[in-house]
């Protein structure tokens, strides 16, 4: 535990030492890939606040209580159905400060959703907010990427074993990320902001189906060595703070095997198989210490 706690120090320095670092591109990213805005119907004779939303799986809960302090007002909403909890932030001071801190951060169609409840803001509060357009600076620039990631990101070390039937042993890290094709609500197309990650990830935006449902969606899928070097250099600046924190540490063990040709060695082999079996589903312990380092 001491050694983990010395990378995460190590790790999380470099990244605070850099000015455009901010929690407000991150939150951006995180509401964007899974979050929403709620506001209530008018005419209804019981007026609600609006809600700001994210969700976010059971094991991420720490990261959801996390927001909810540095945000300072709100409630953890738990779907146990569906192995989630929700933070959602209703008070006007909250819904306010989130306004503060995304608007002029967001580079998808939910834009929309928050020039709503700045509208609302407005009118019944006379907020007197300025509606920011877009983002389209380079996504290198701040931490909106890591919170997308955090939200619609994965990472995962494929392994194909001769013993399988496979004609050459094959080792690669991959990063996909998957994303509806148009937003419910205003029917934009997510292809612009989708094409500017696929490009800056040095990979190719790709359309699939989803046998189940028959939706087609898009995804991209990181795993030359190019790229890899790309994301490595991205995430050491900019963090990730759910649980894909934790895989994209170990994931990055694998990453420099690879990048020095040393996946295929015996060792290189043993370190593969035992990041595979300590990722993602199979992660049995979590460390939050790195949410010390996440901060307004």
């Amino acid at each position: 535990k001491i050694k983990a706690l010395l990378g995460f120090n190590r790790y999380f320095s470099r990244s605070l030492n850099n000015d455009d670092c901010k929690f407000k591109s991150y939150l951006a990213g995180l509401y964007e890939g899974d979050g929403h805005i709620w506001i209530q119907k008018s005419g209804l004779a019981k007026r609600q606040n609006p809600r700001f939303c994210i969700t976010f799986g059971m094991k991420n809960e720490p990261l959801a209580k996390k927001l909810l302090e540095l945000i300072g007002s709100g409630f953890i909403r738990y779907k146990l159905q569906d192995n989630a909890c929700v933070l959602v932030v209703s008070p006007v001071i909250g819904l306010k400060k989130i306004v503060n801190l995304i608007n002029g951060e967001l580079r998808t169609p939910k834009i929309h959703q928050l020039y709503a409840l700045i509208d609302w803001l407005n009118k019944n509060h006379n907020a007197n907010i300025y509606k920011l357009p877009l983002k389209v600076s380079s996504l290198s620039k701040d931490s909106w990427l890591s919170g997308f990631i955090d939200s619609d990101g994965s990472f995962s070390v494929l392994h194909t074993k001769l013993e399988n039937g496979a004609k050459k042993r094959k080792i690669a890290c991959r990063l996909r990320i998957e994303q509806r094709i148009l937003d419910p609500i205003s029917n934009e197309s997510y292809e612009p902001v989708l094409t500017s990650i696929a490009n800056f990830l040095n990979c190719s935006l790709l359309i699939k189906n989803q046998k189940s449902t028959g939706n087609n969606y898009y995804t991209l899928a990181a795993s030359s060595q190019n790229s890899l070097k790309i994301i490595v250099d991205y995430l050491e600046k900019y963090p990730l703070y759910s649980s894909k924190f934790l895989d994209y540490r170990d994931w990055k063990e694998v990453v420099e095997l690879i990048l020095v040709n040393k996946h295929y060695t015996e060792e290189g082999i043993s370190k593969t198989d035992s990041v595979r079996n300590g990722m993602n589903r199979q992660r049995t312990y979590f460390n939050w210490d790195h949410l010390n380092y996440l901060n307004l």
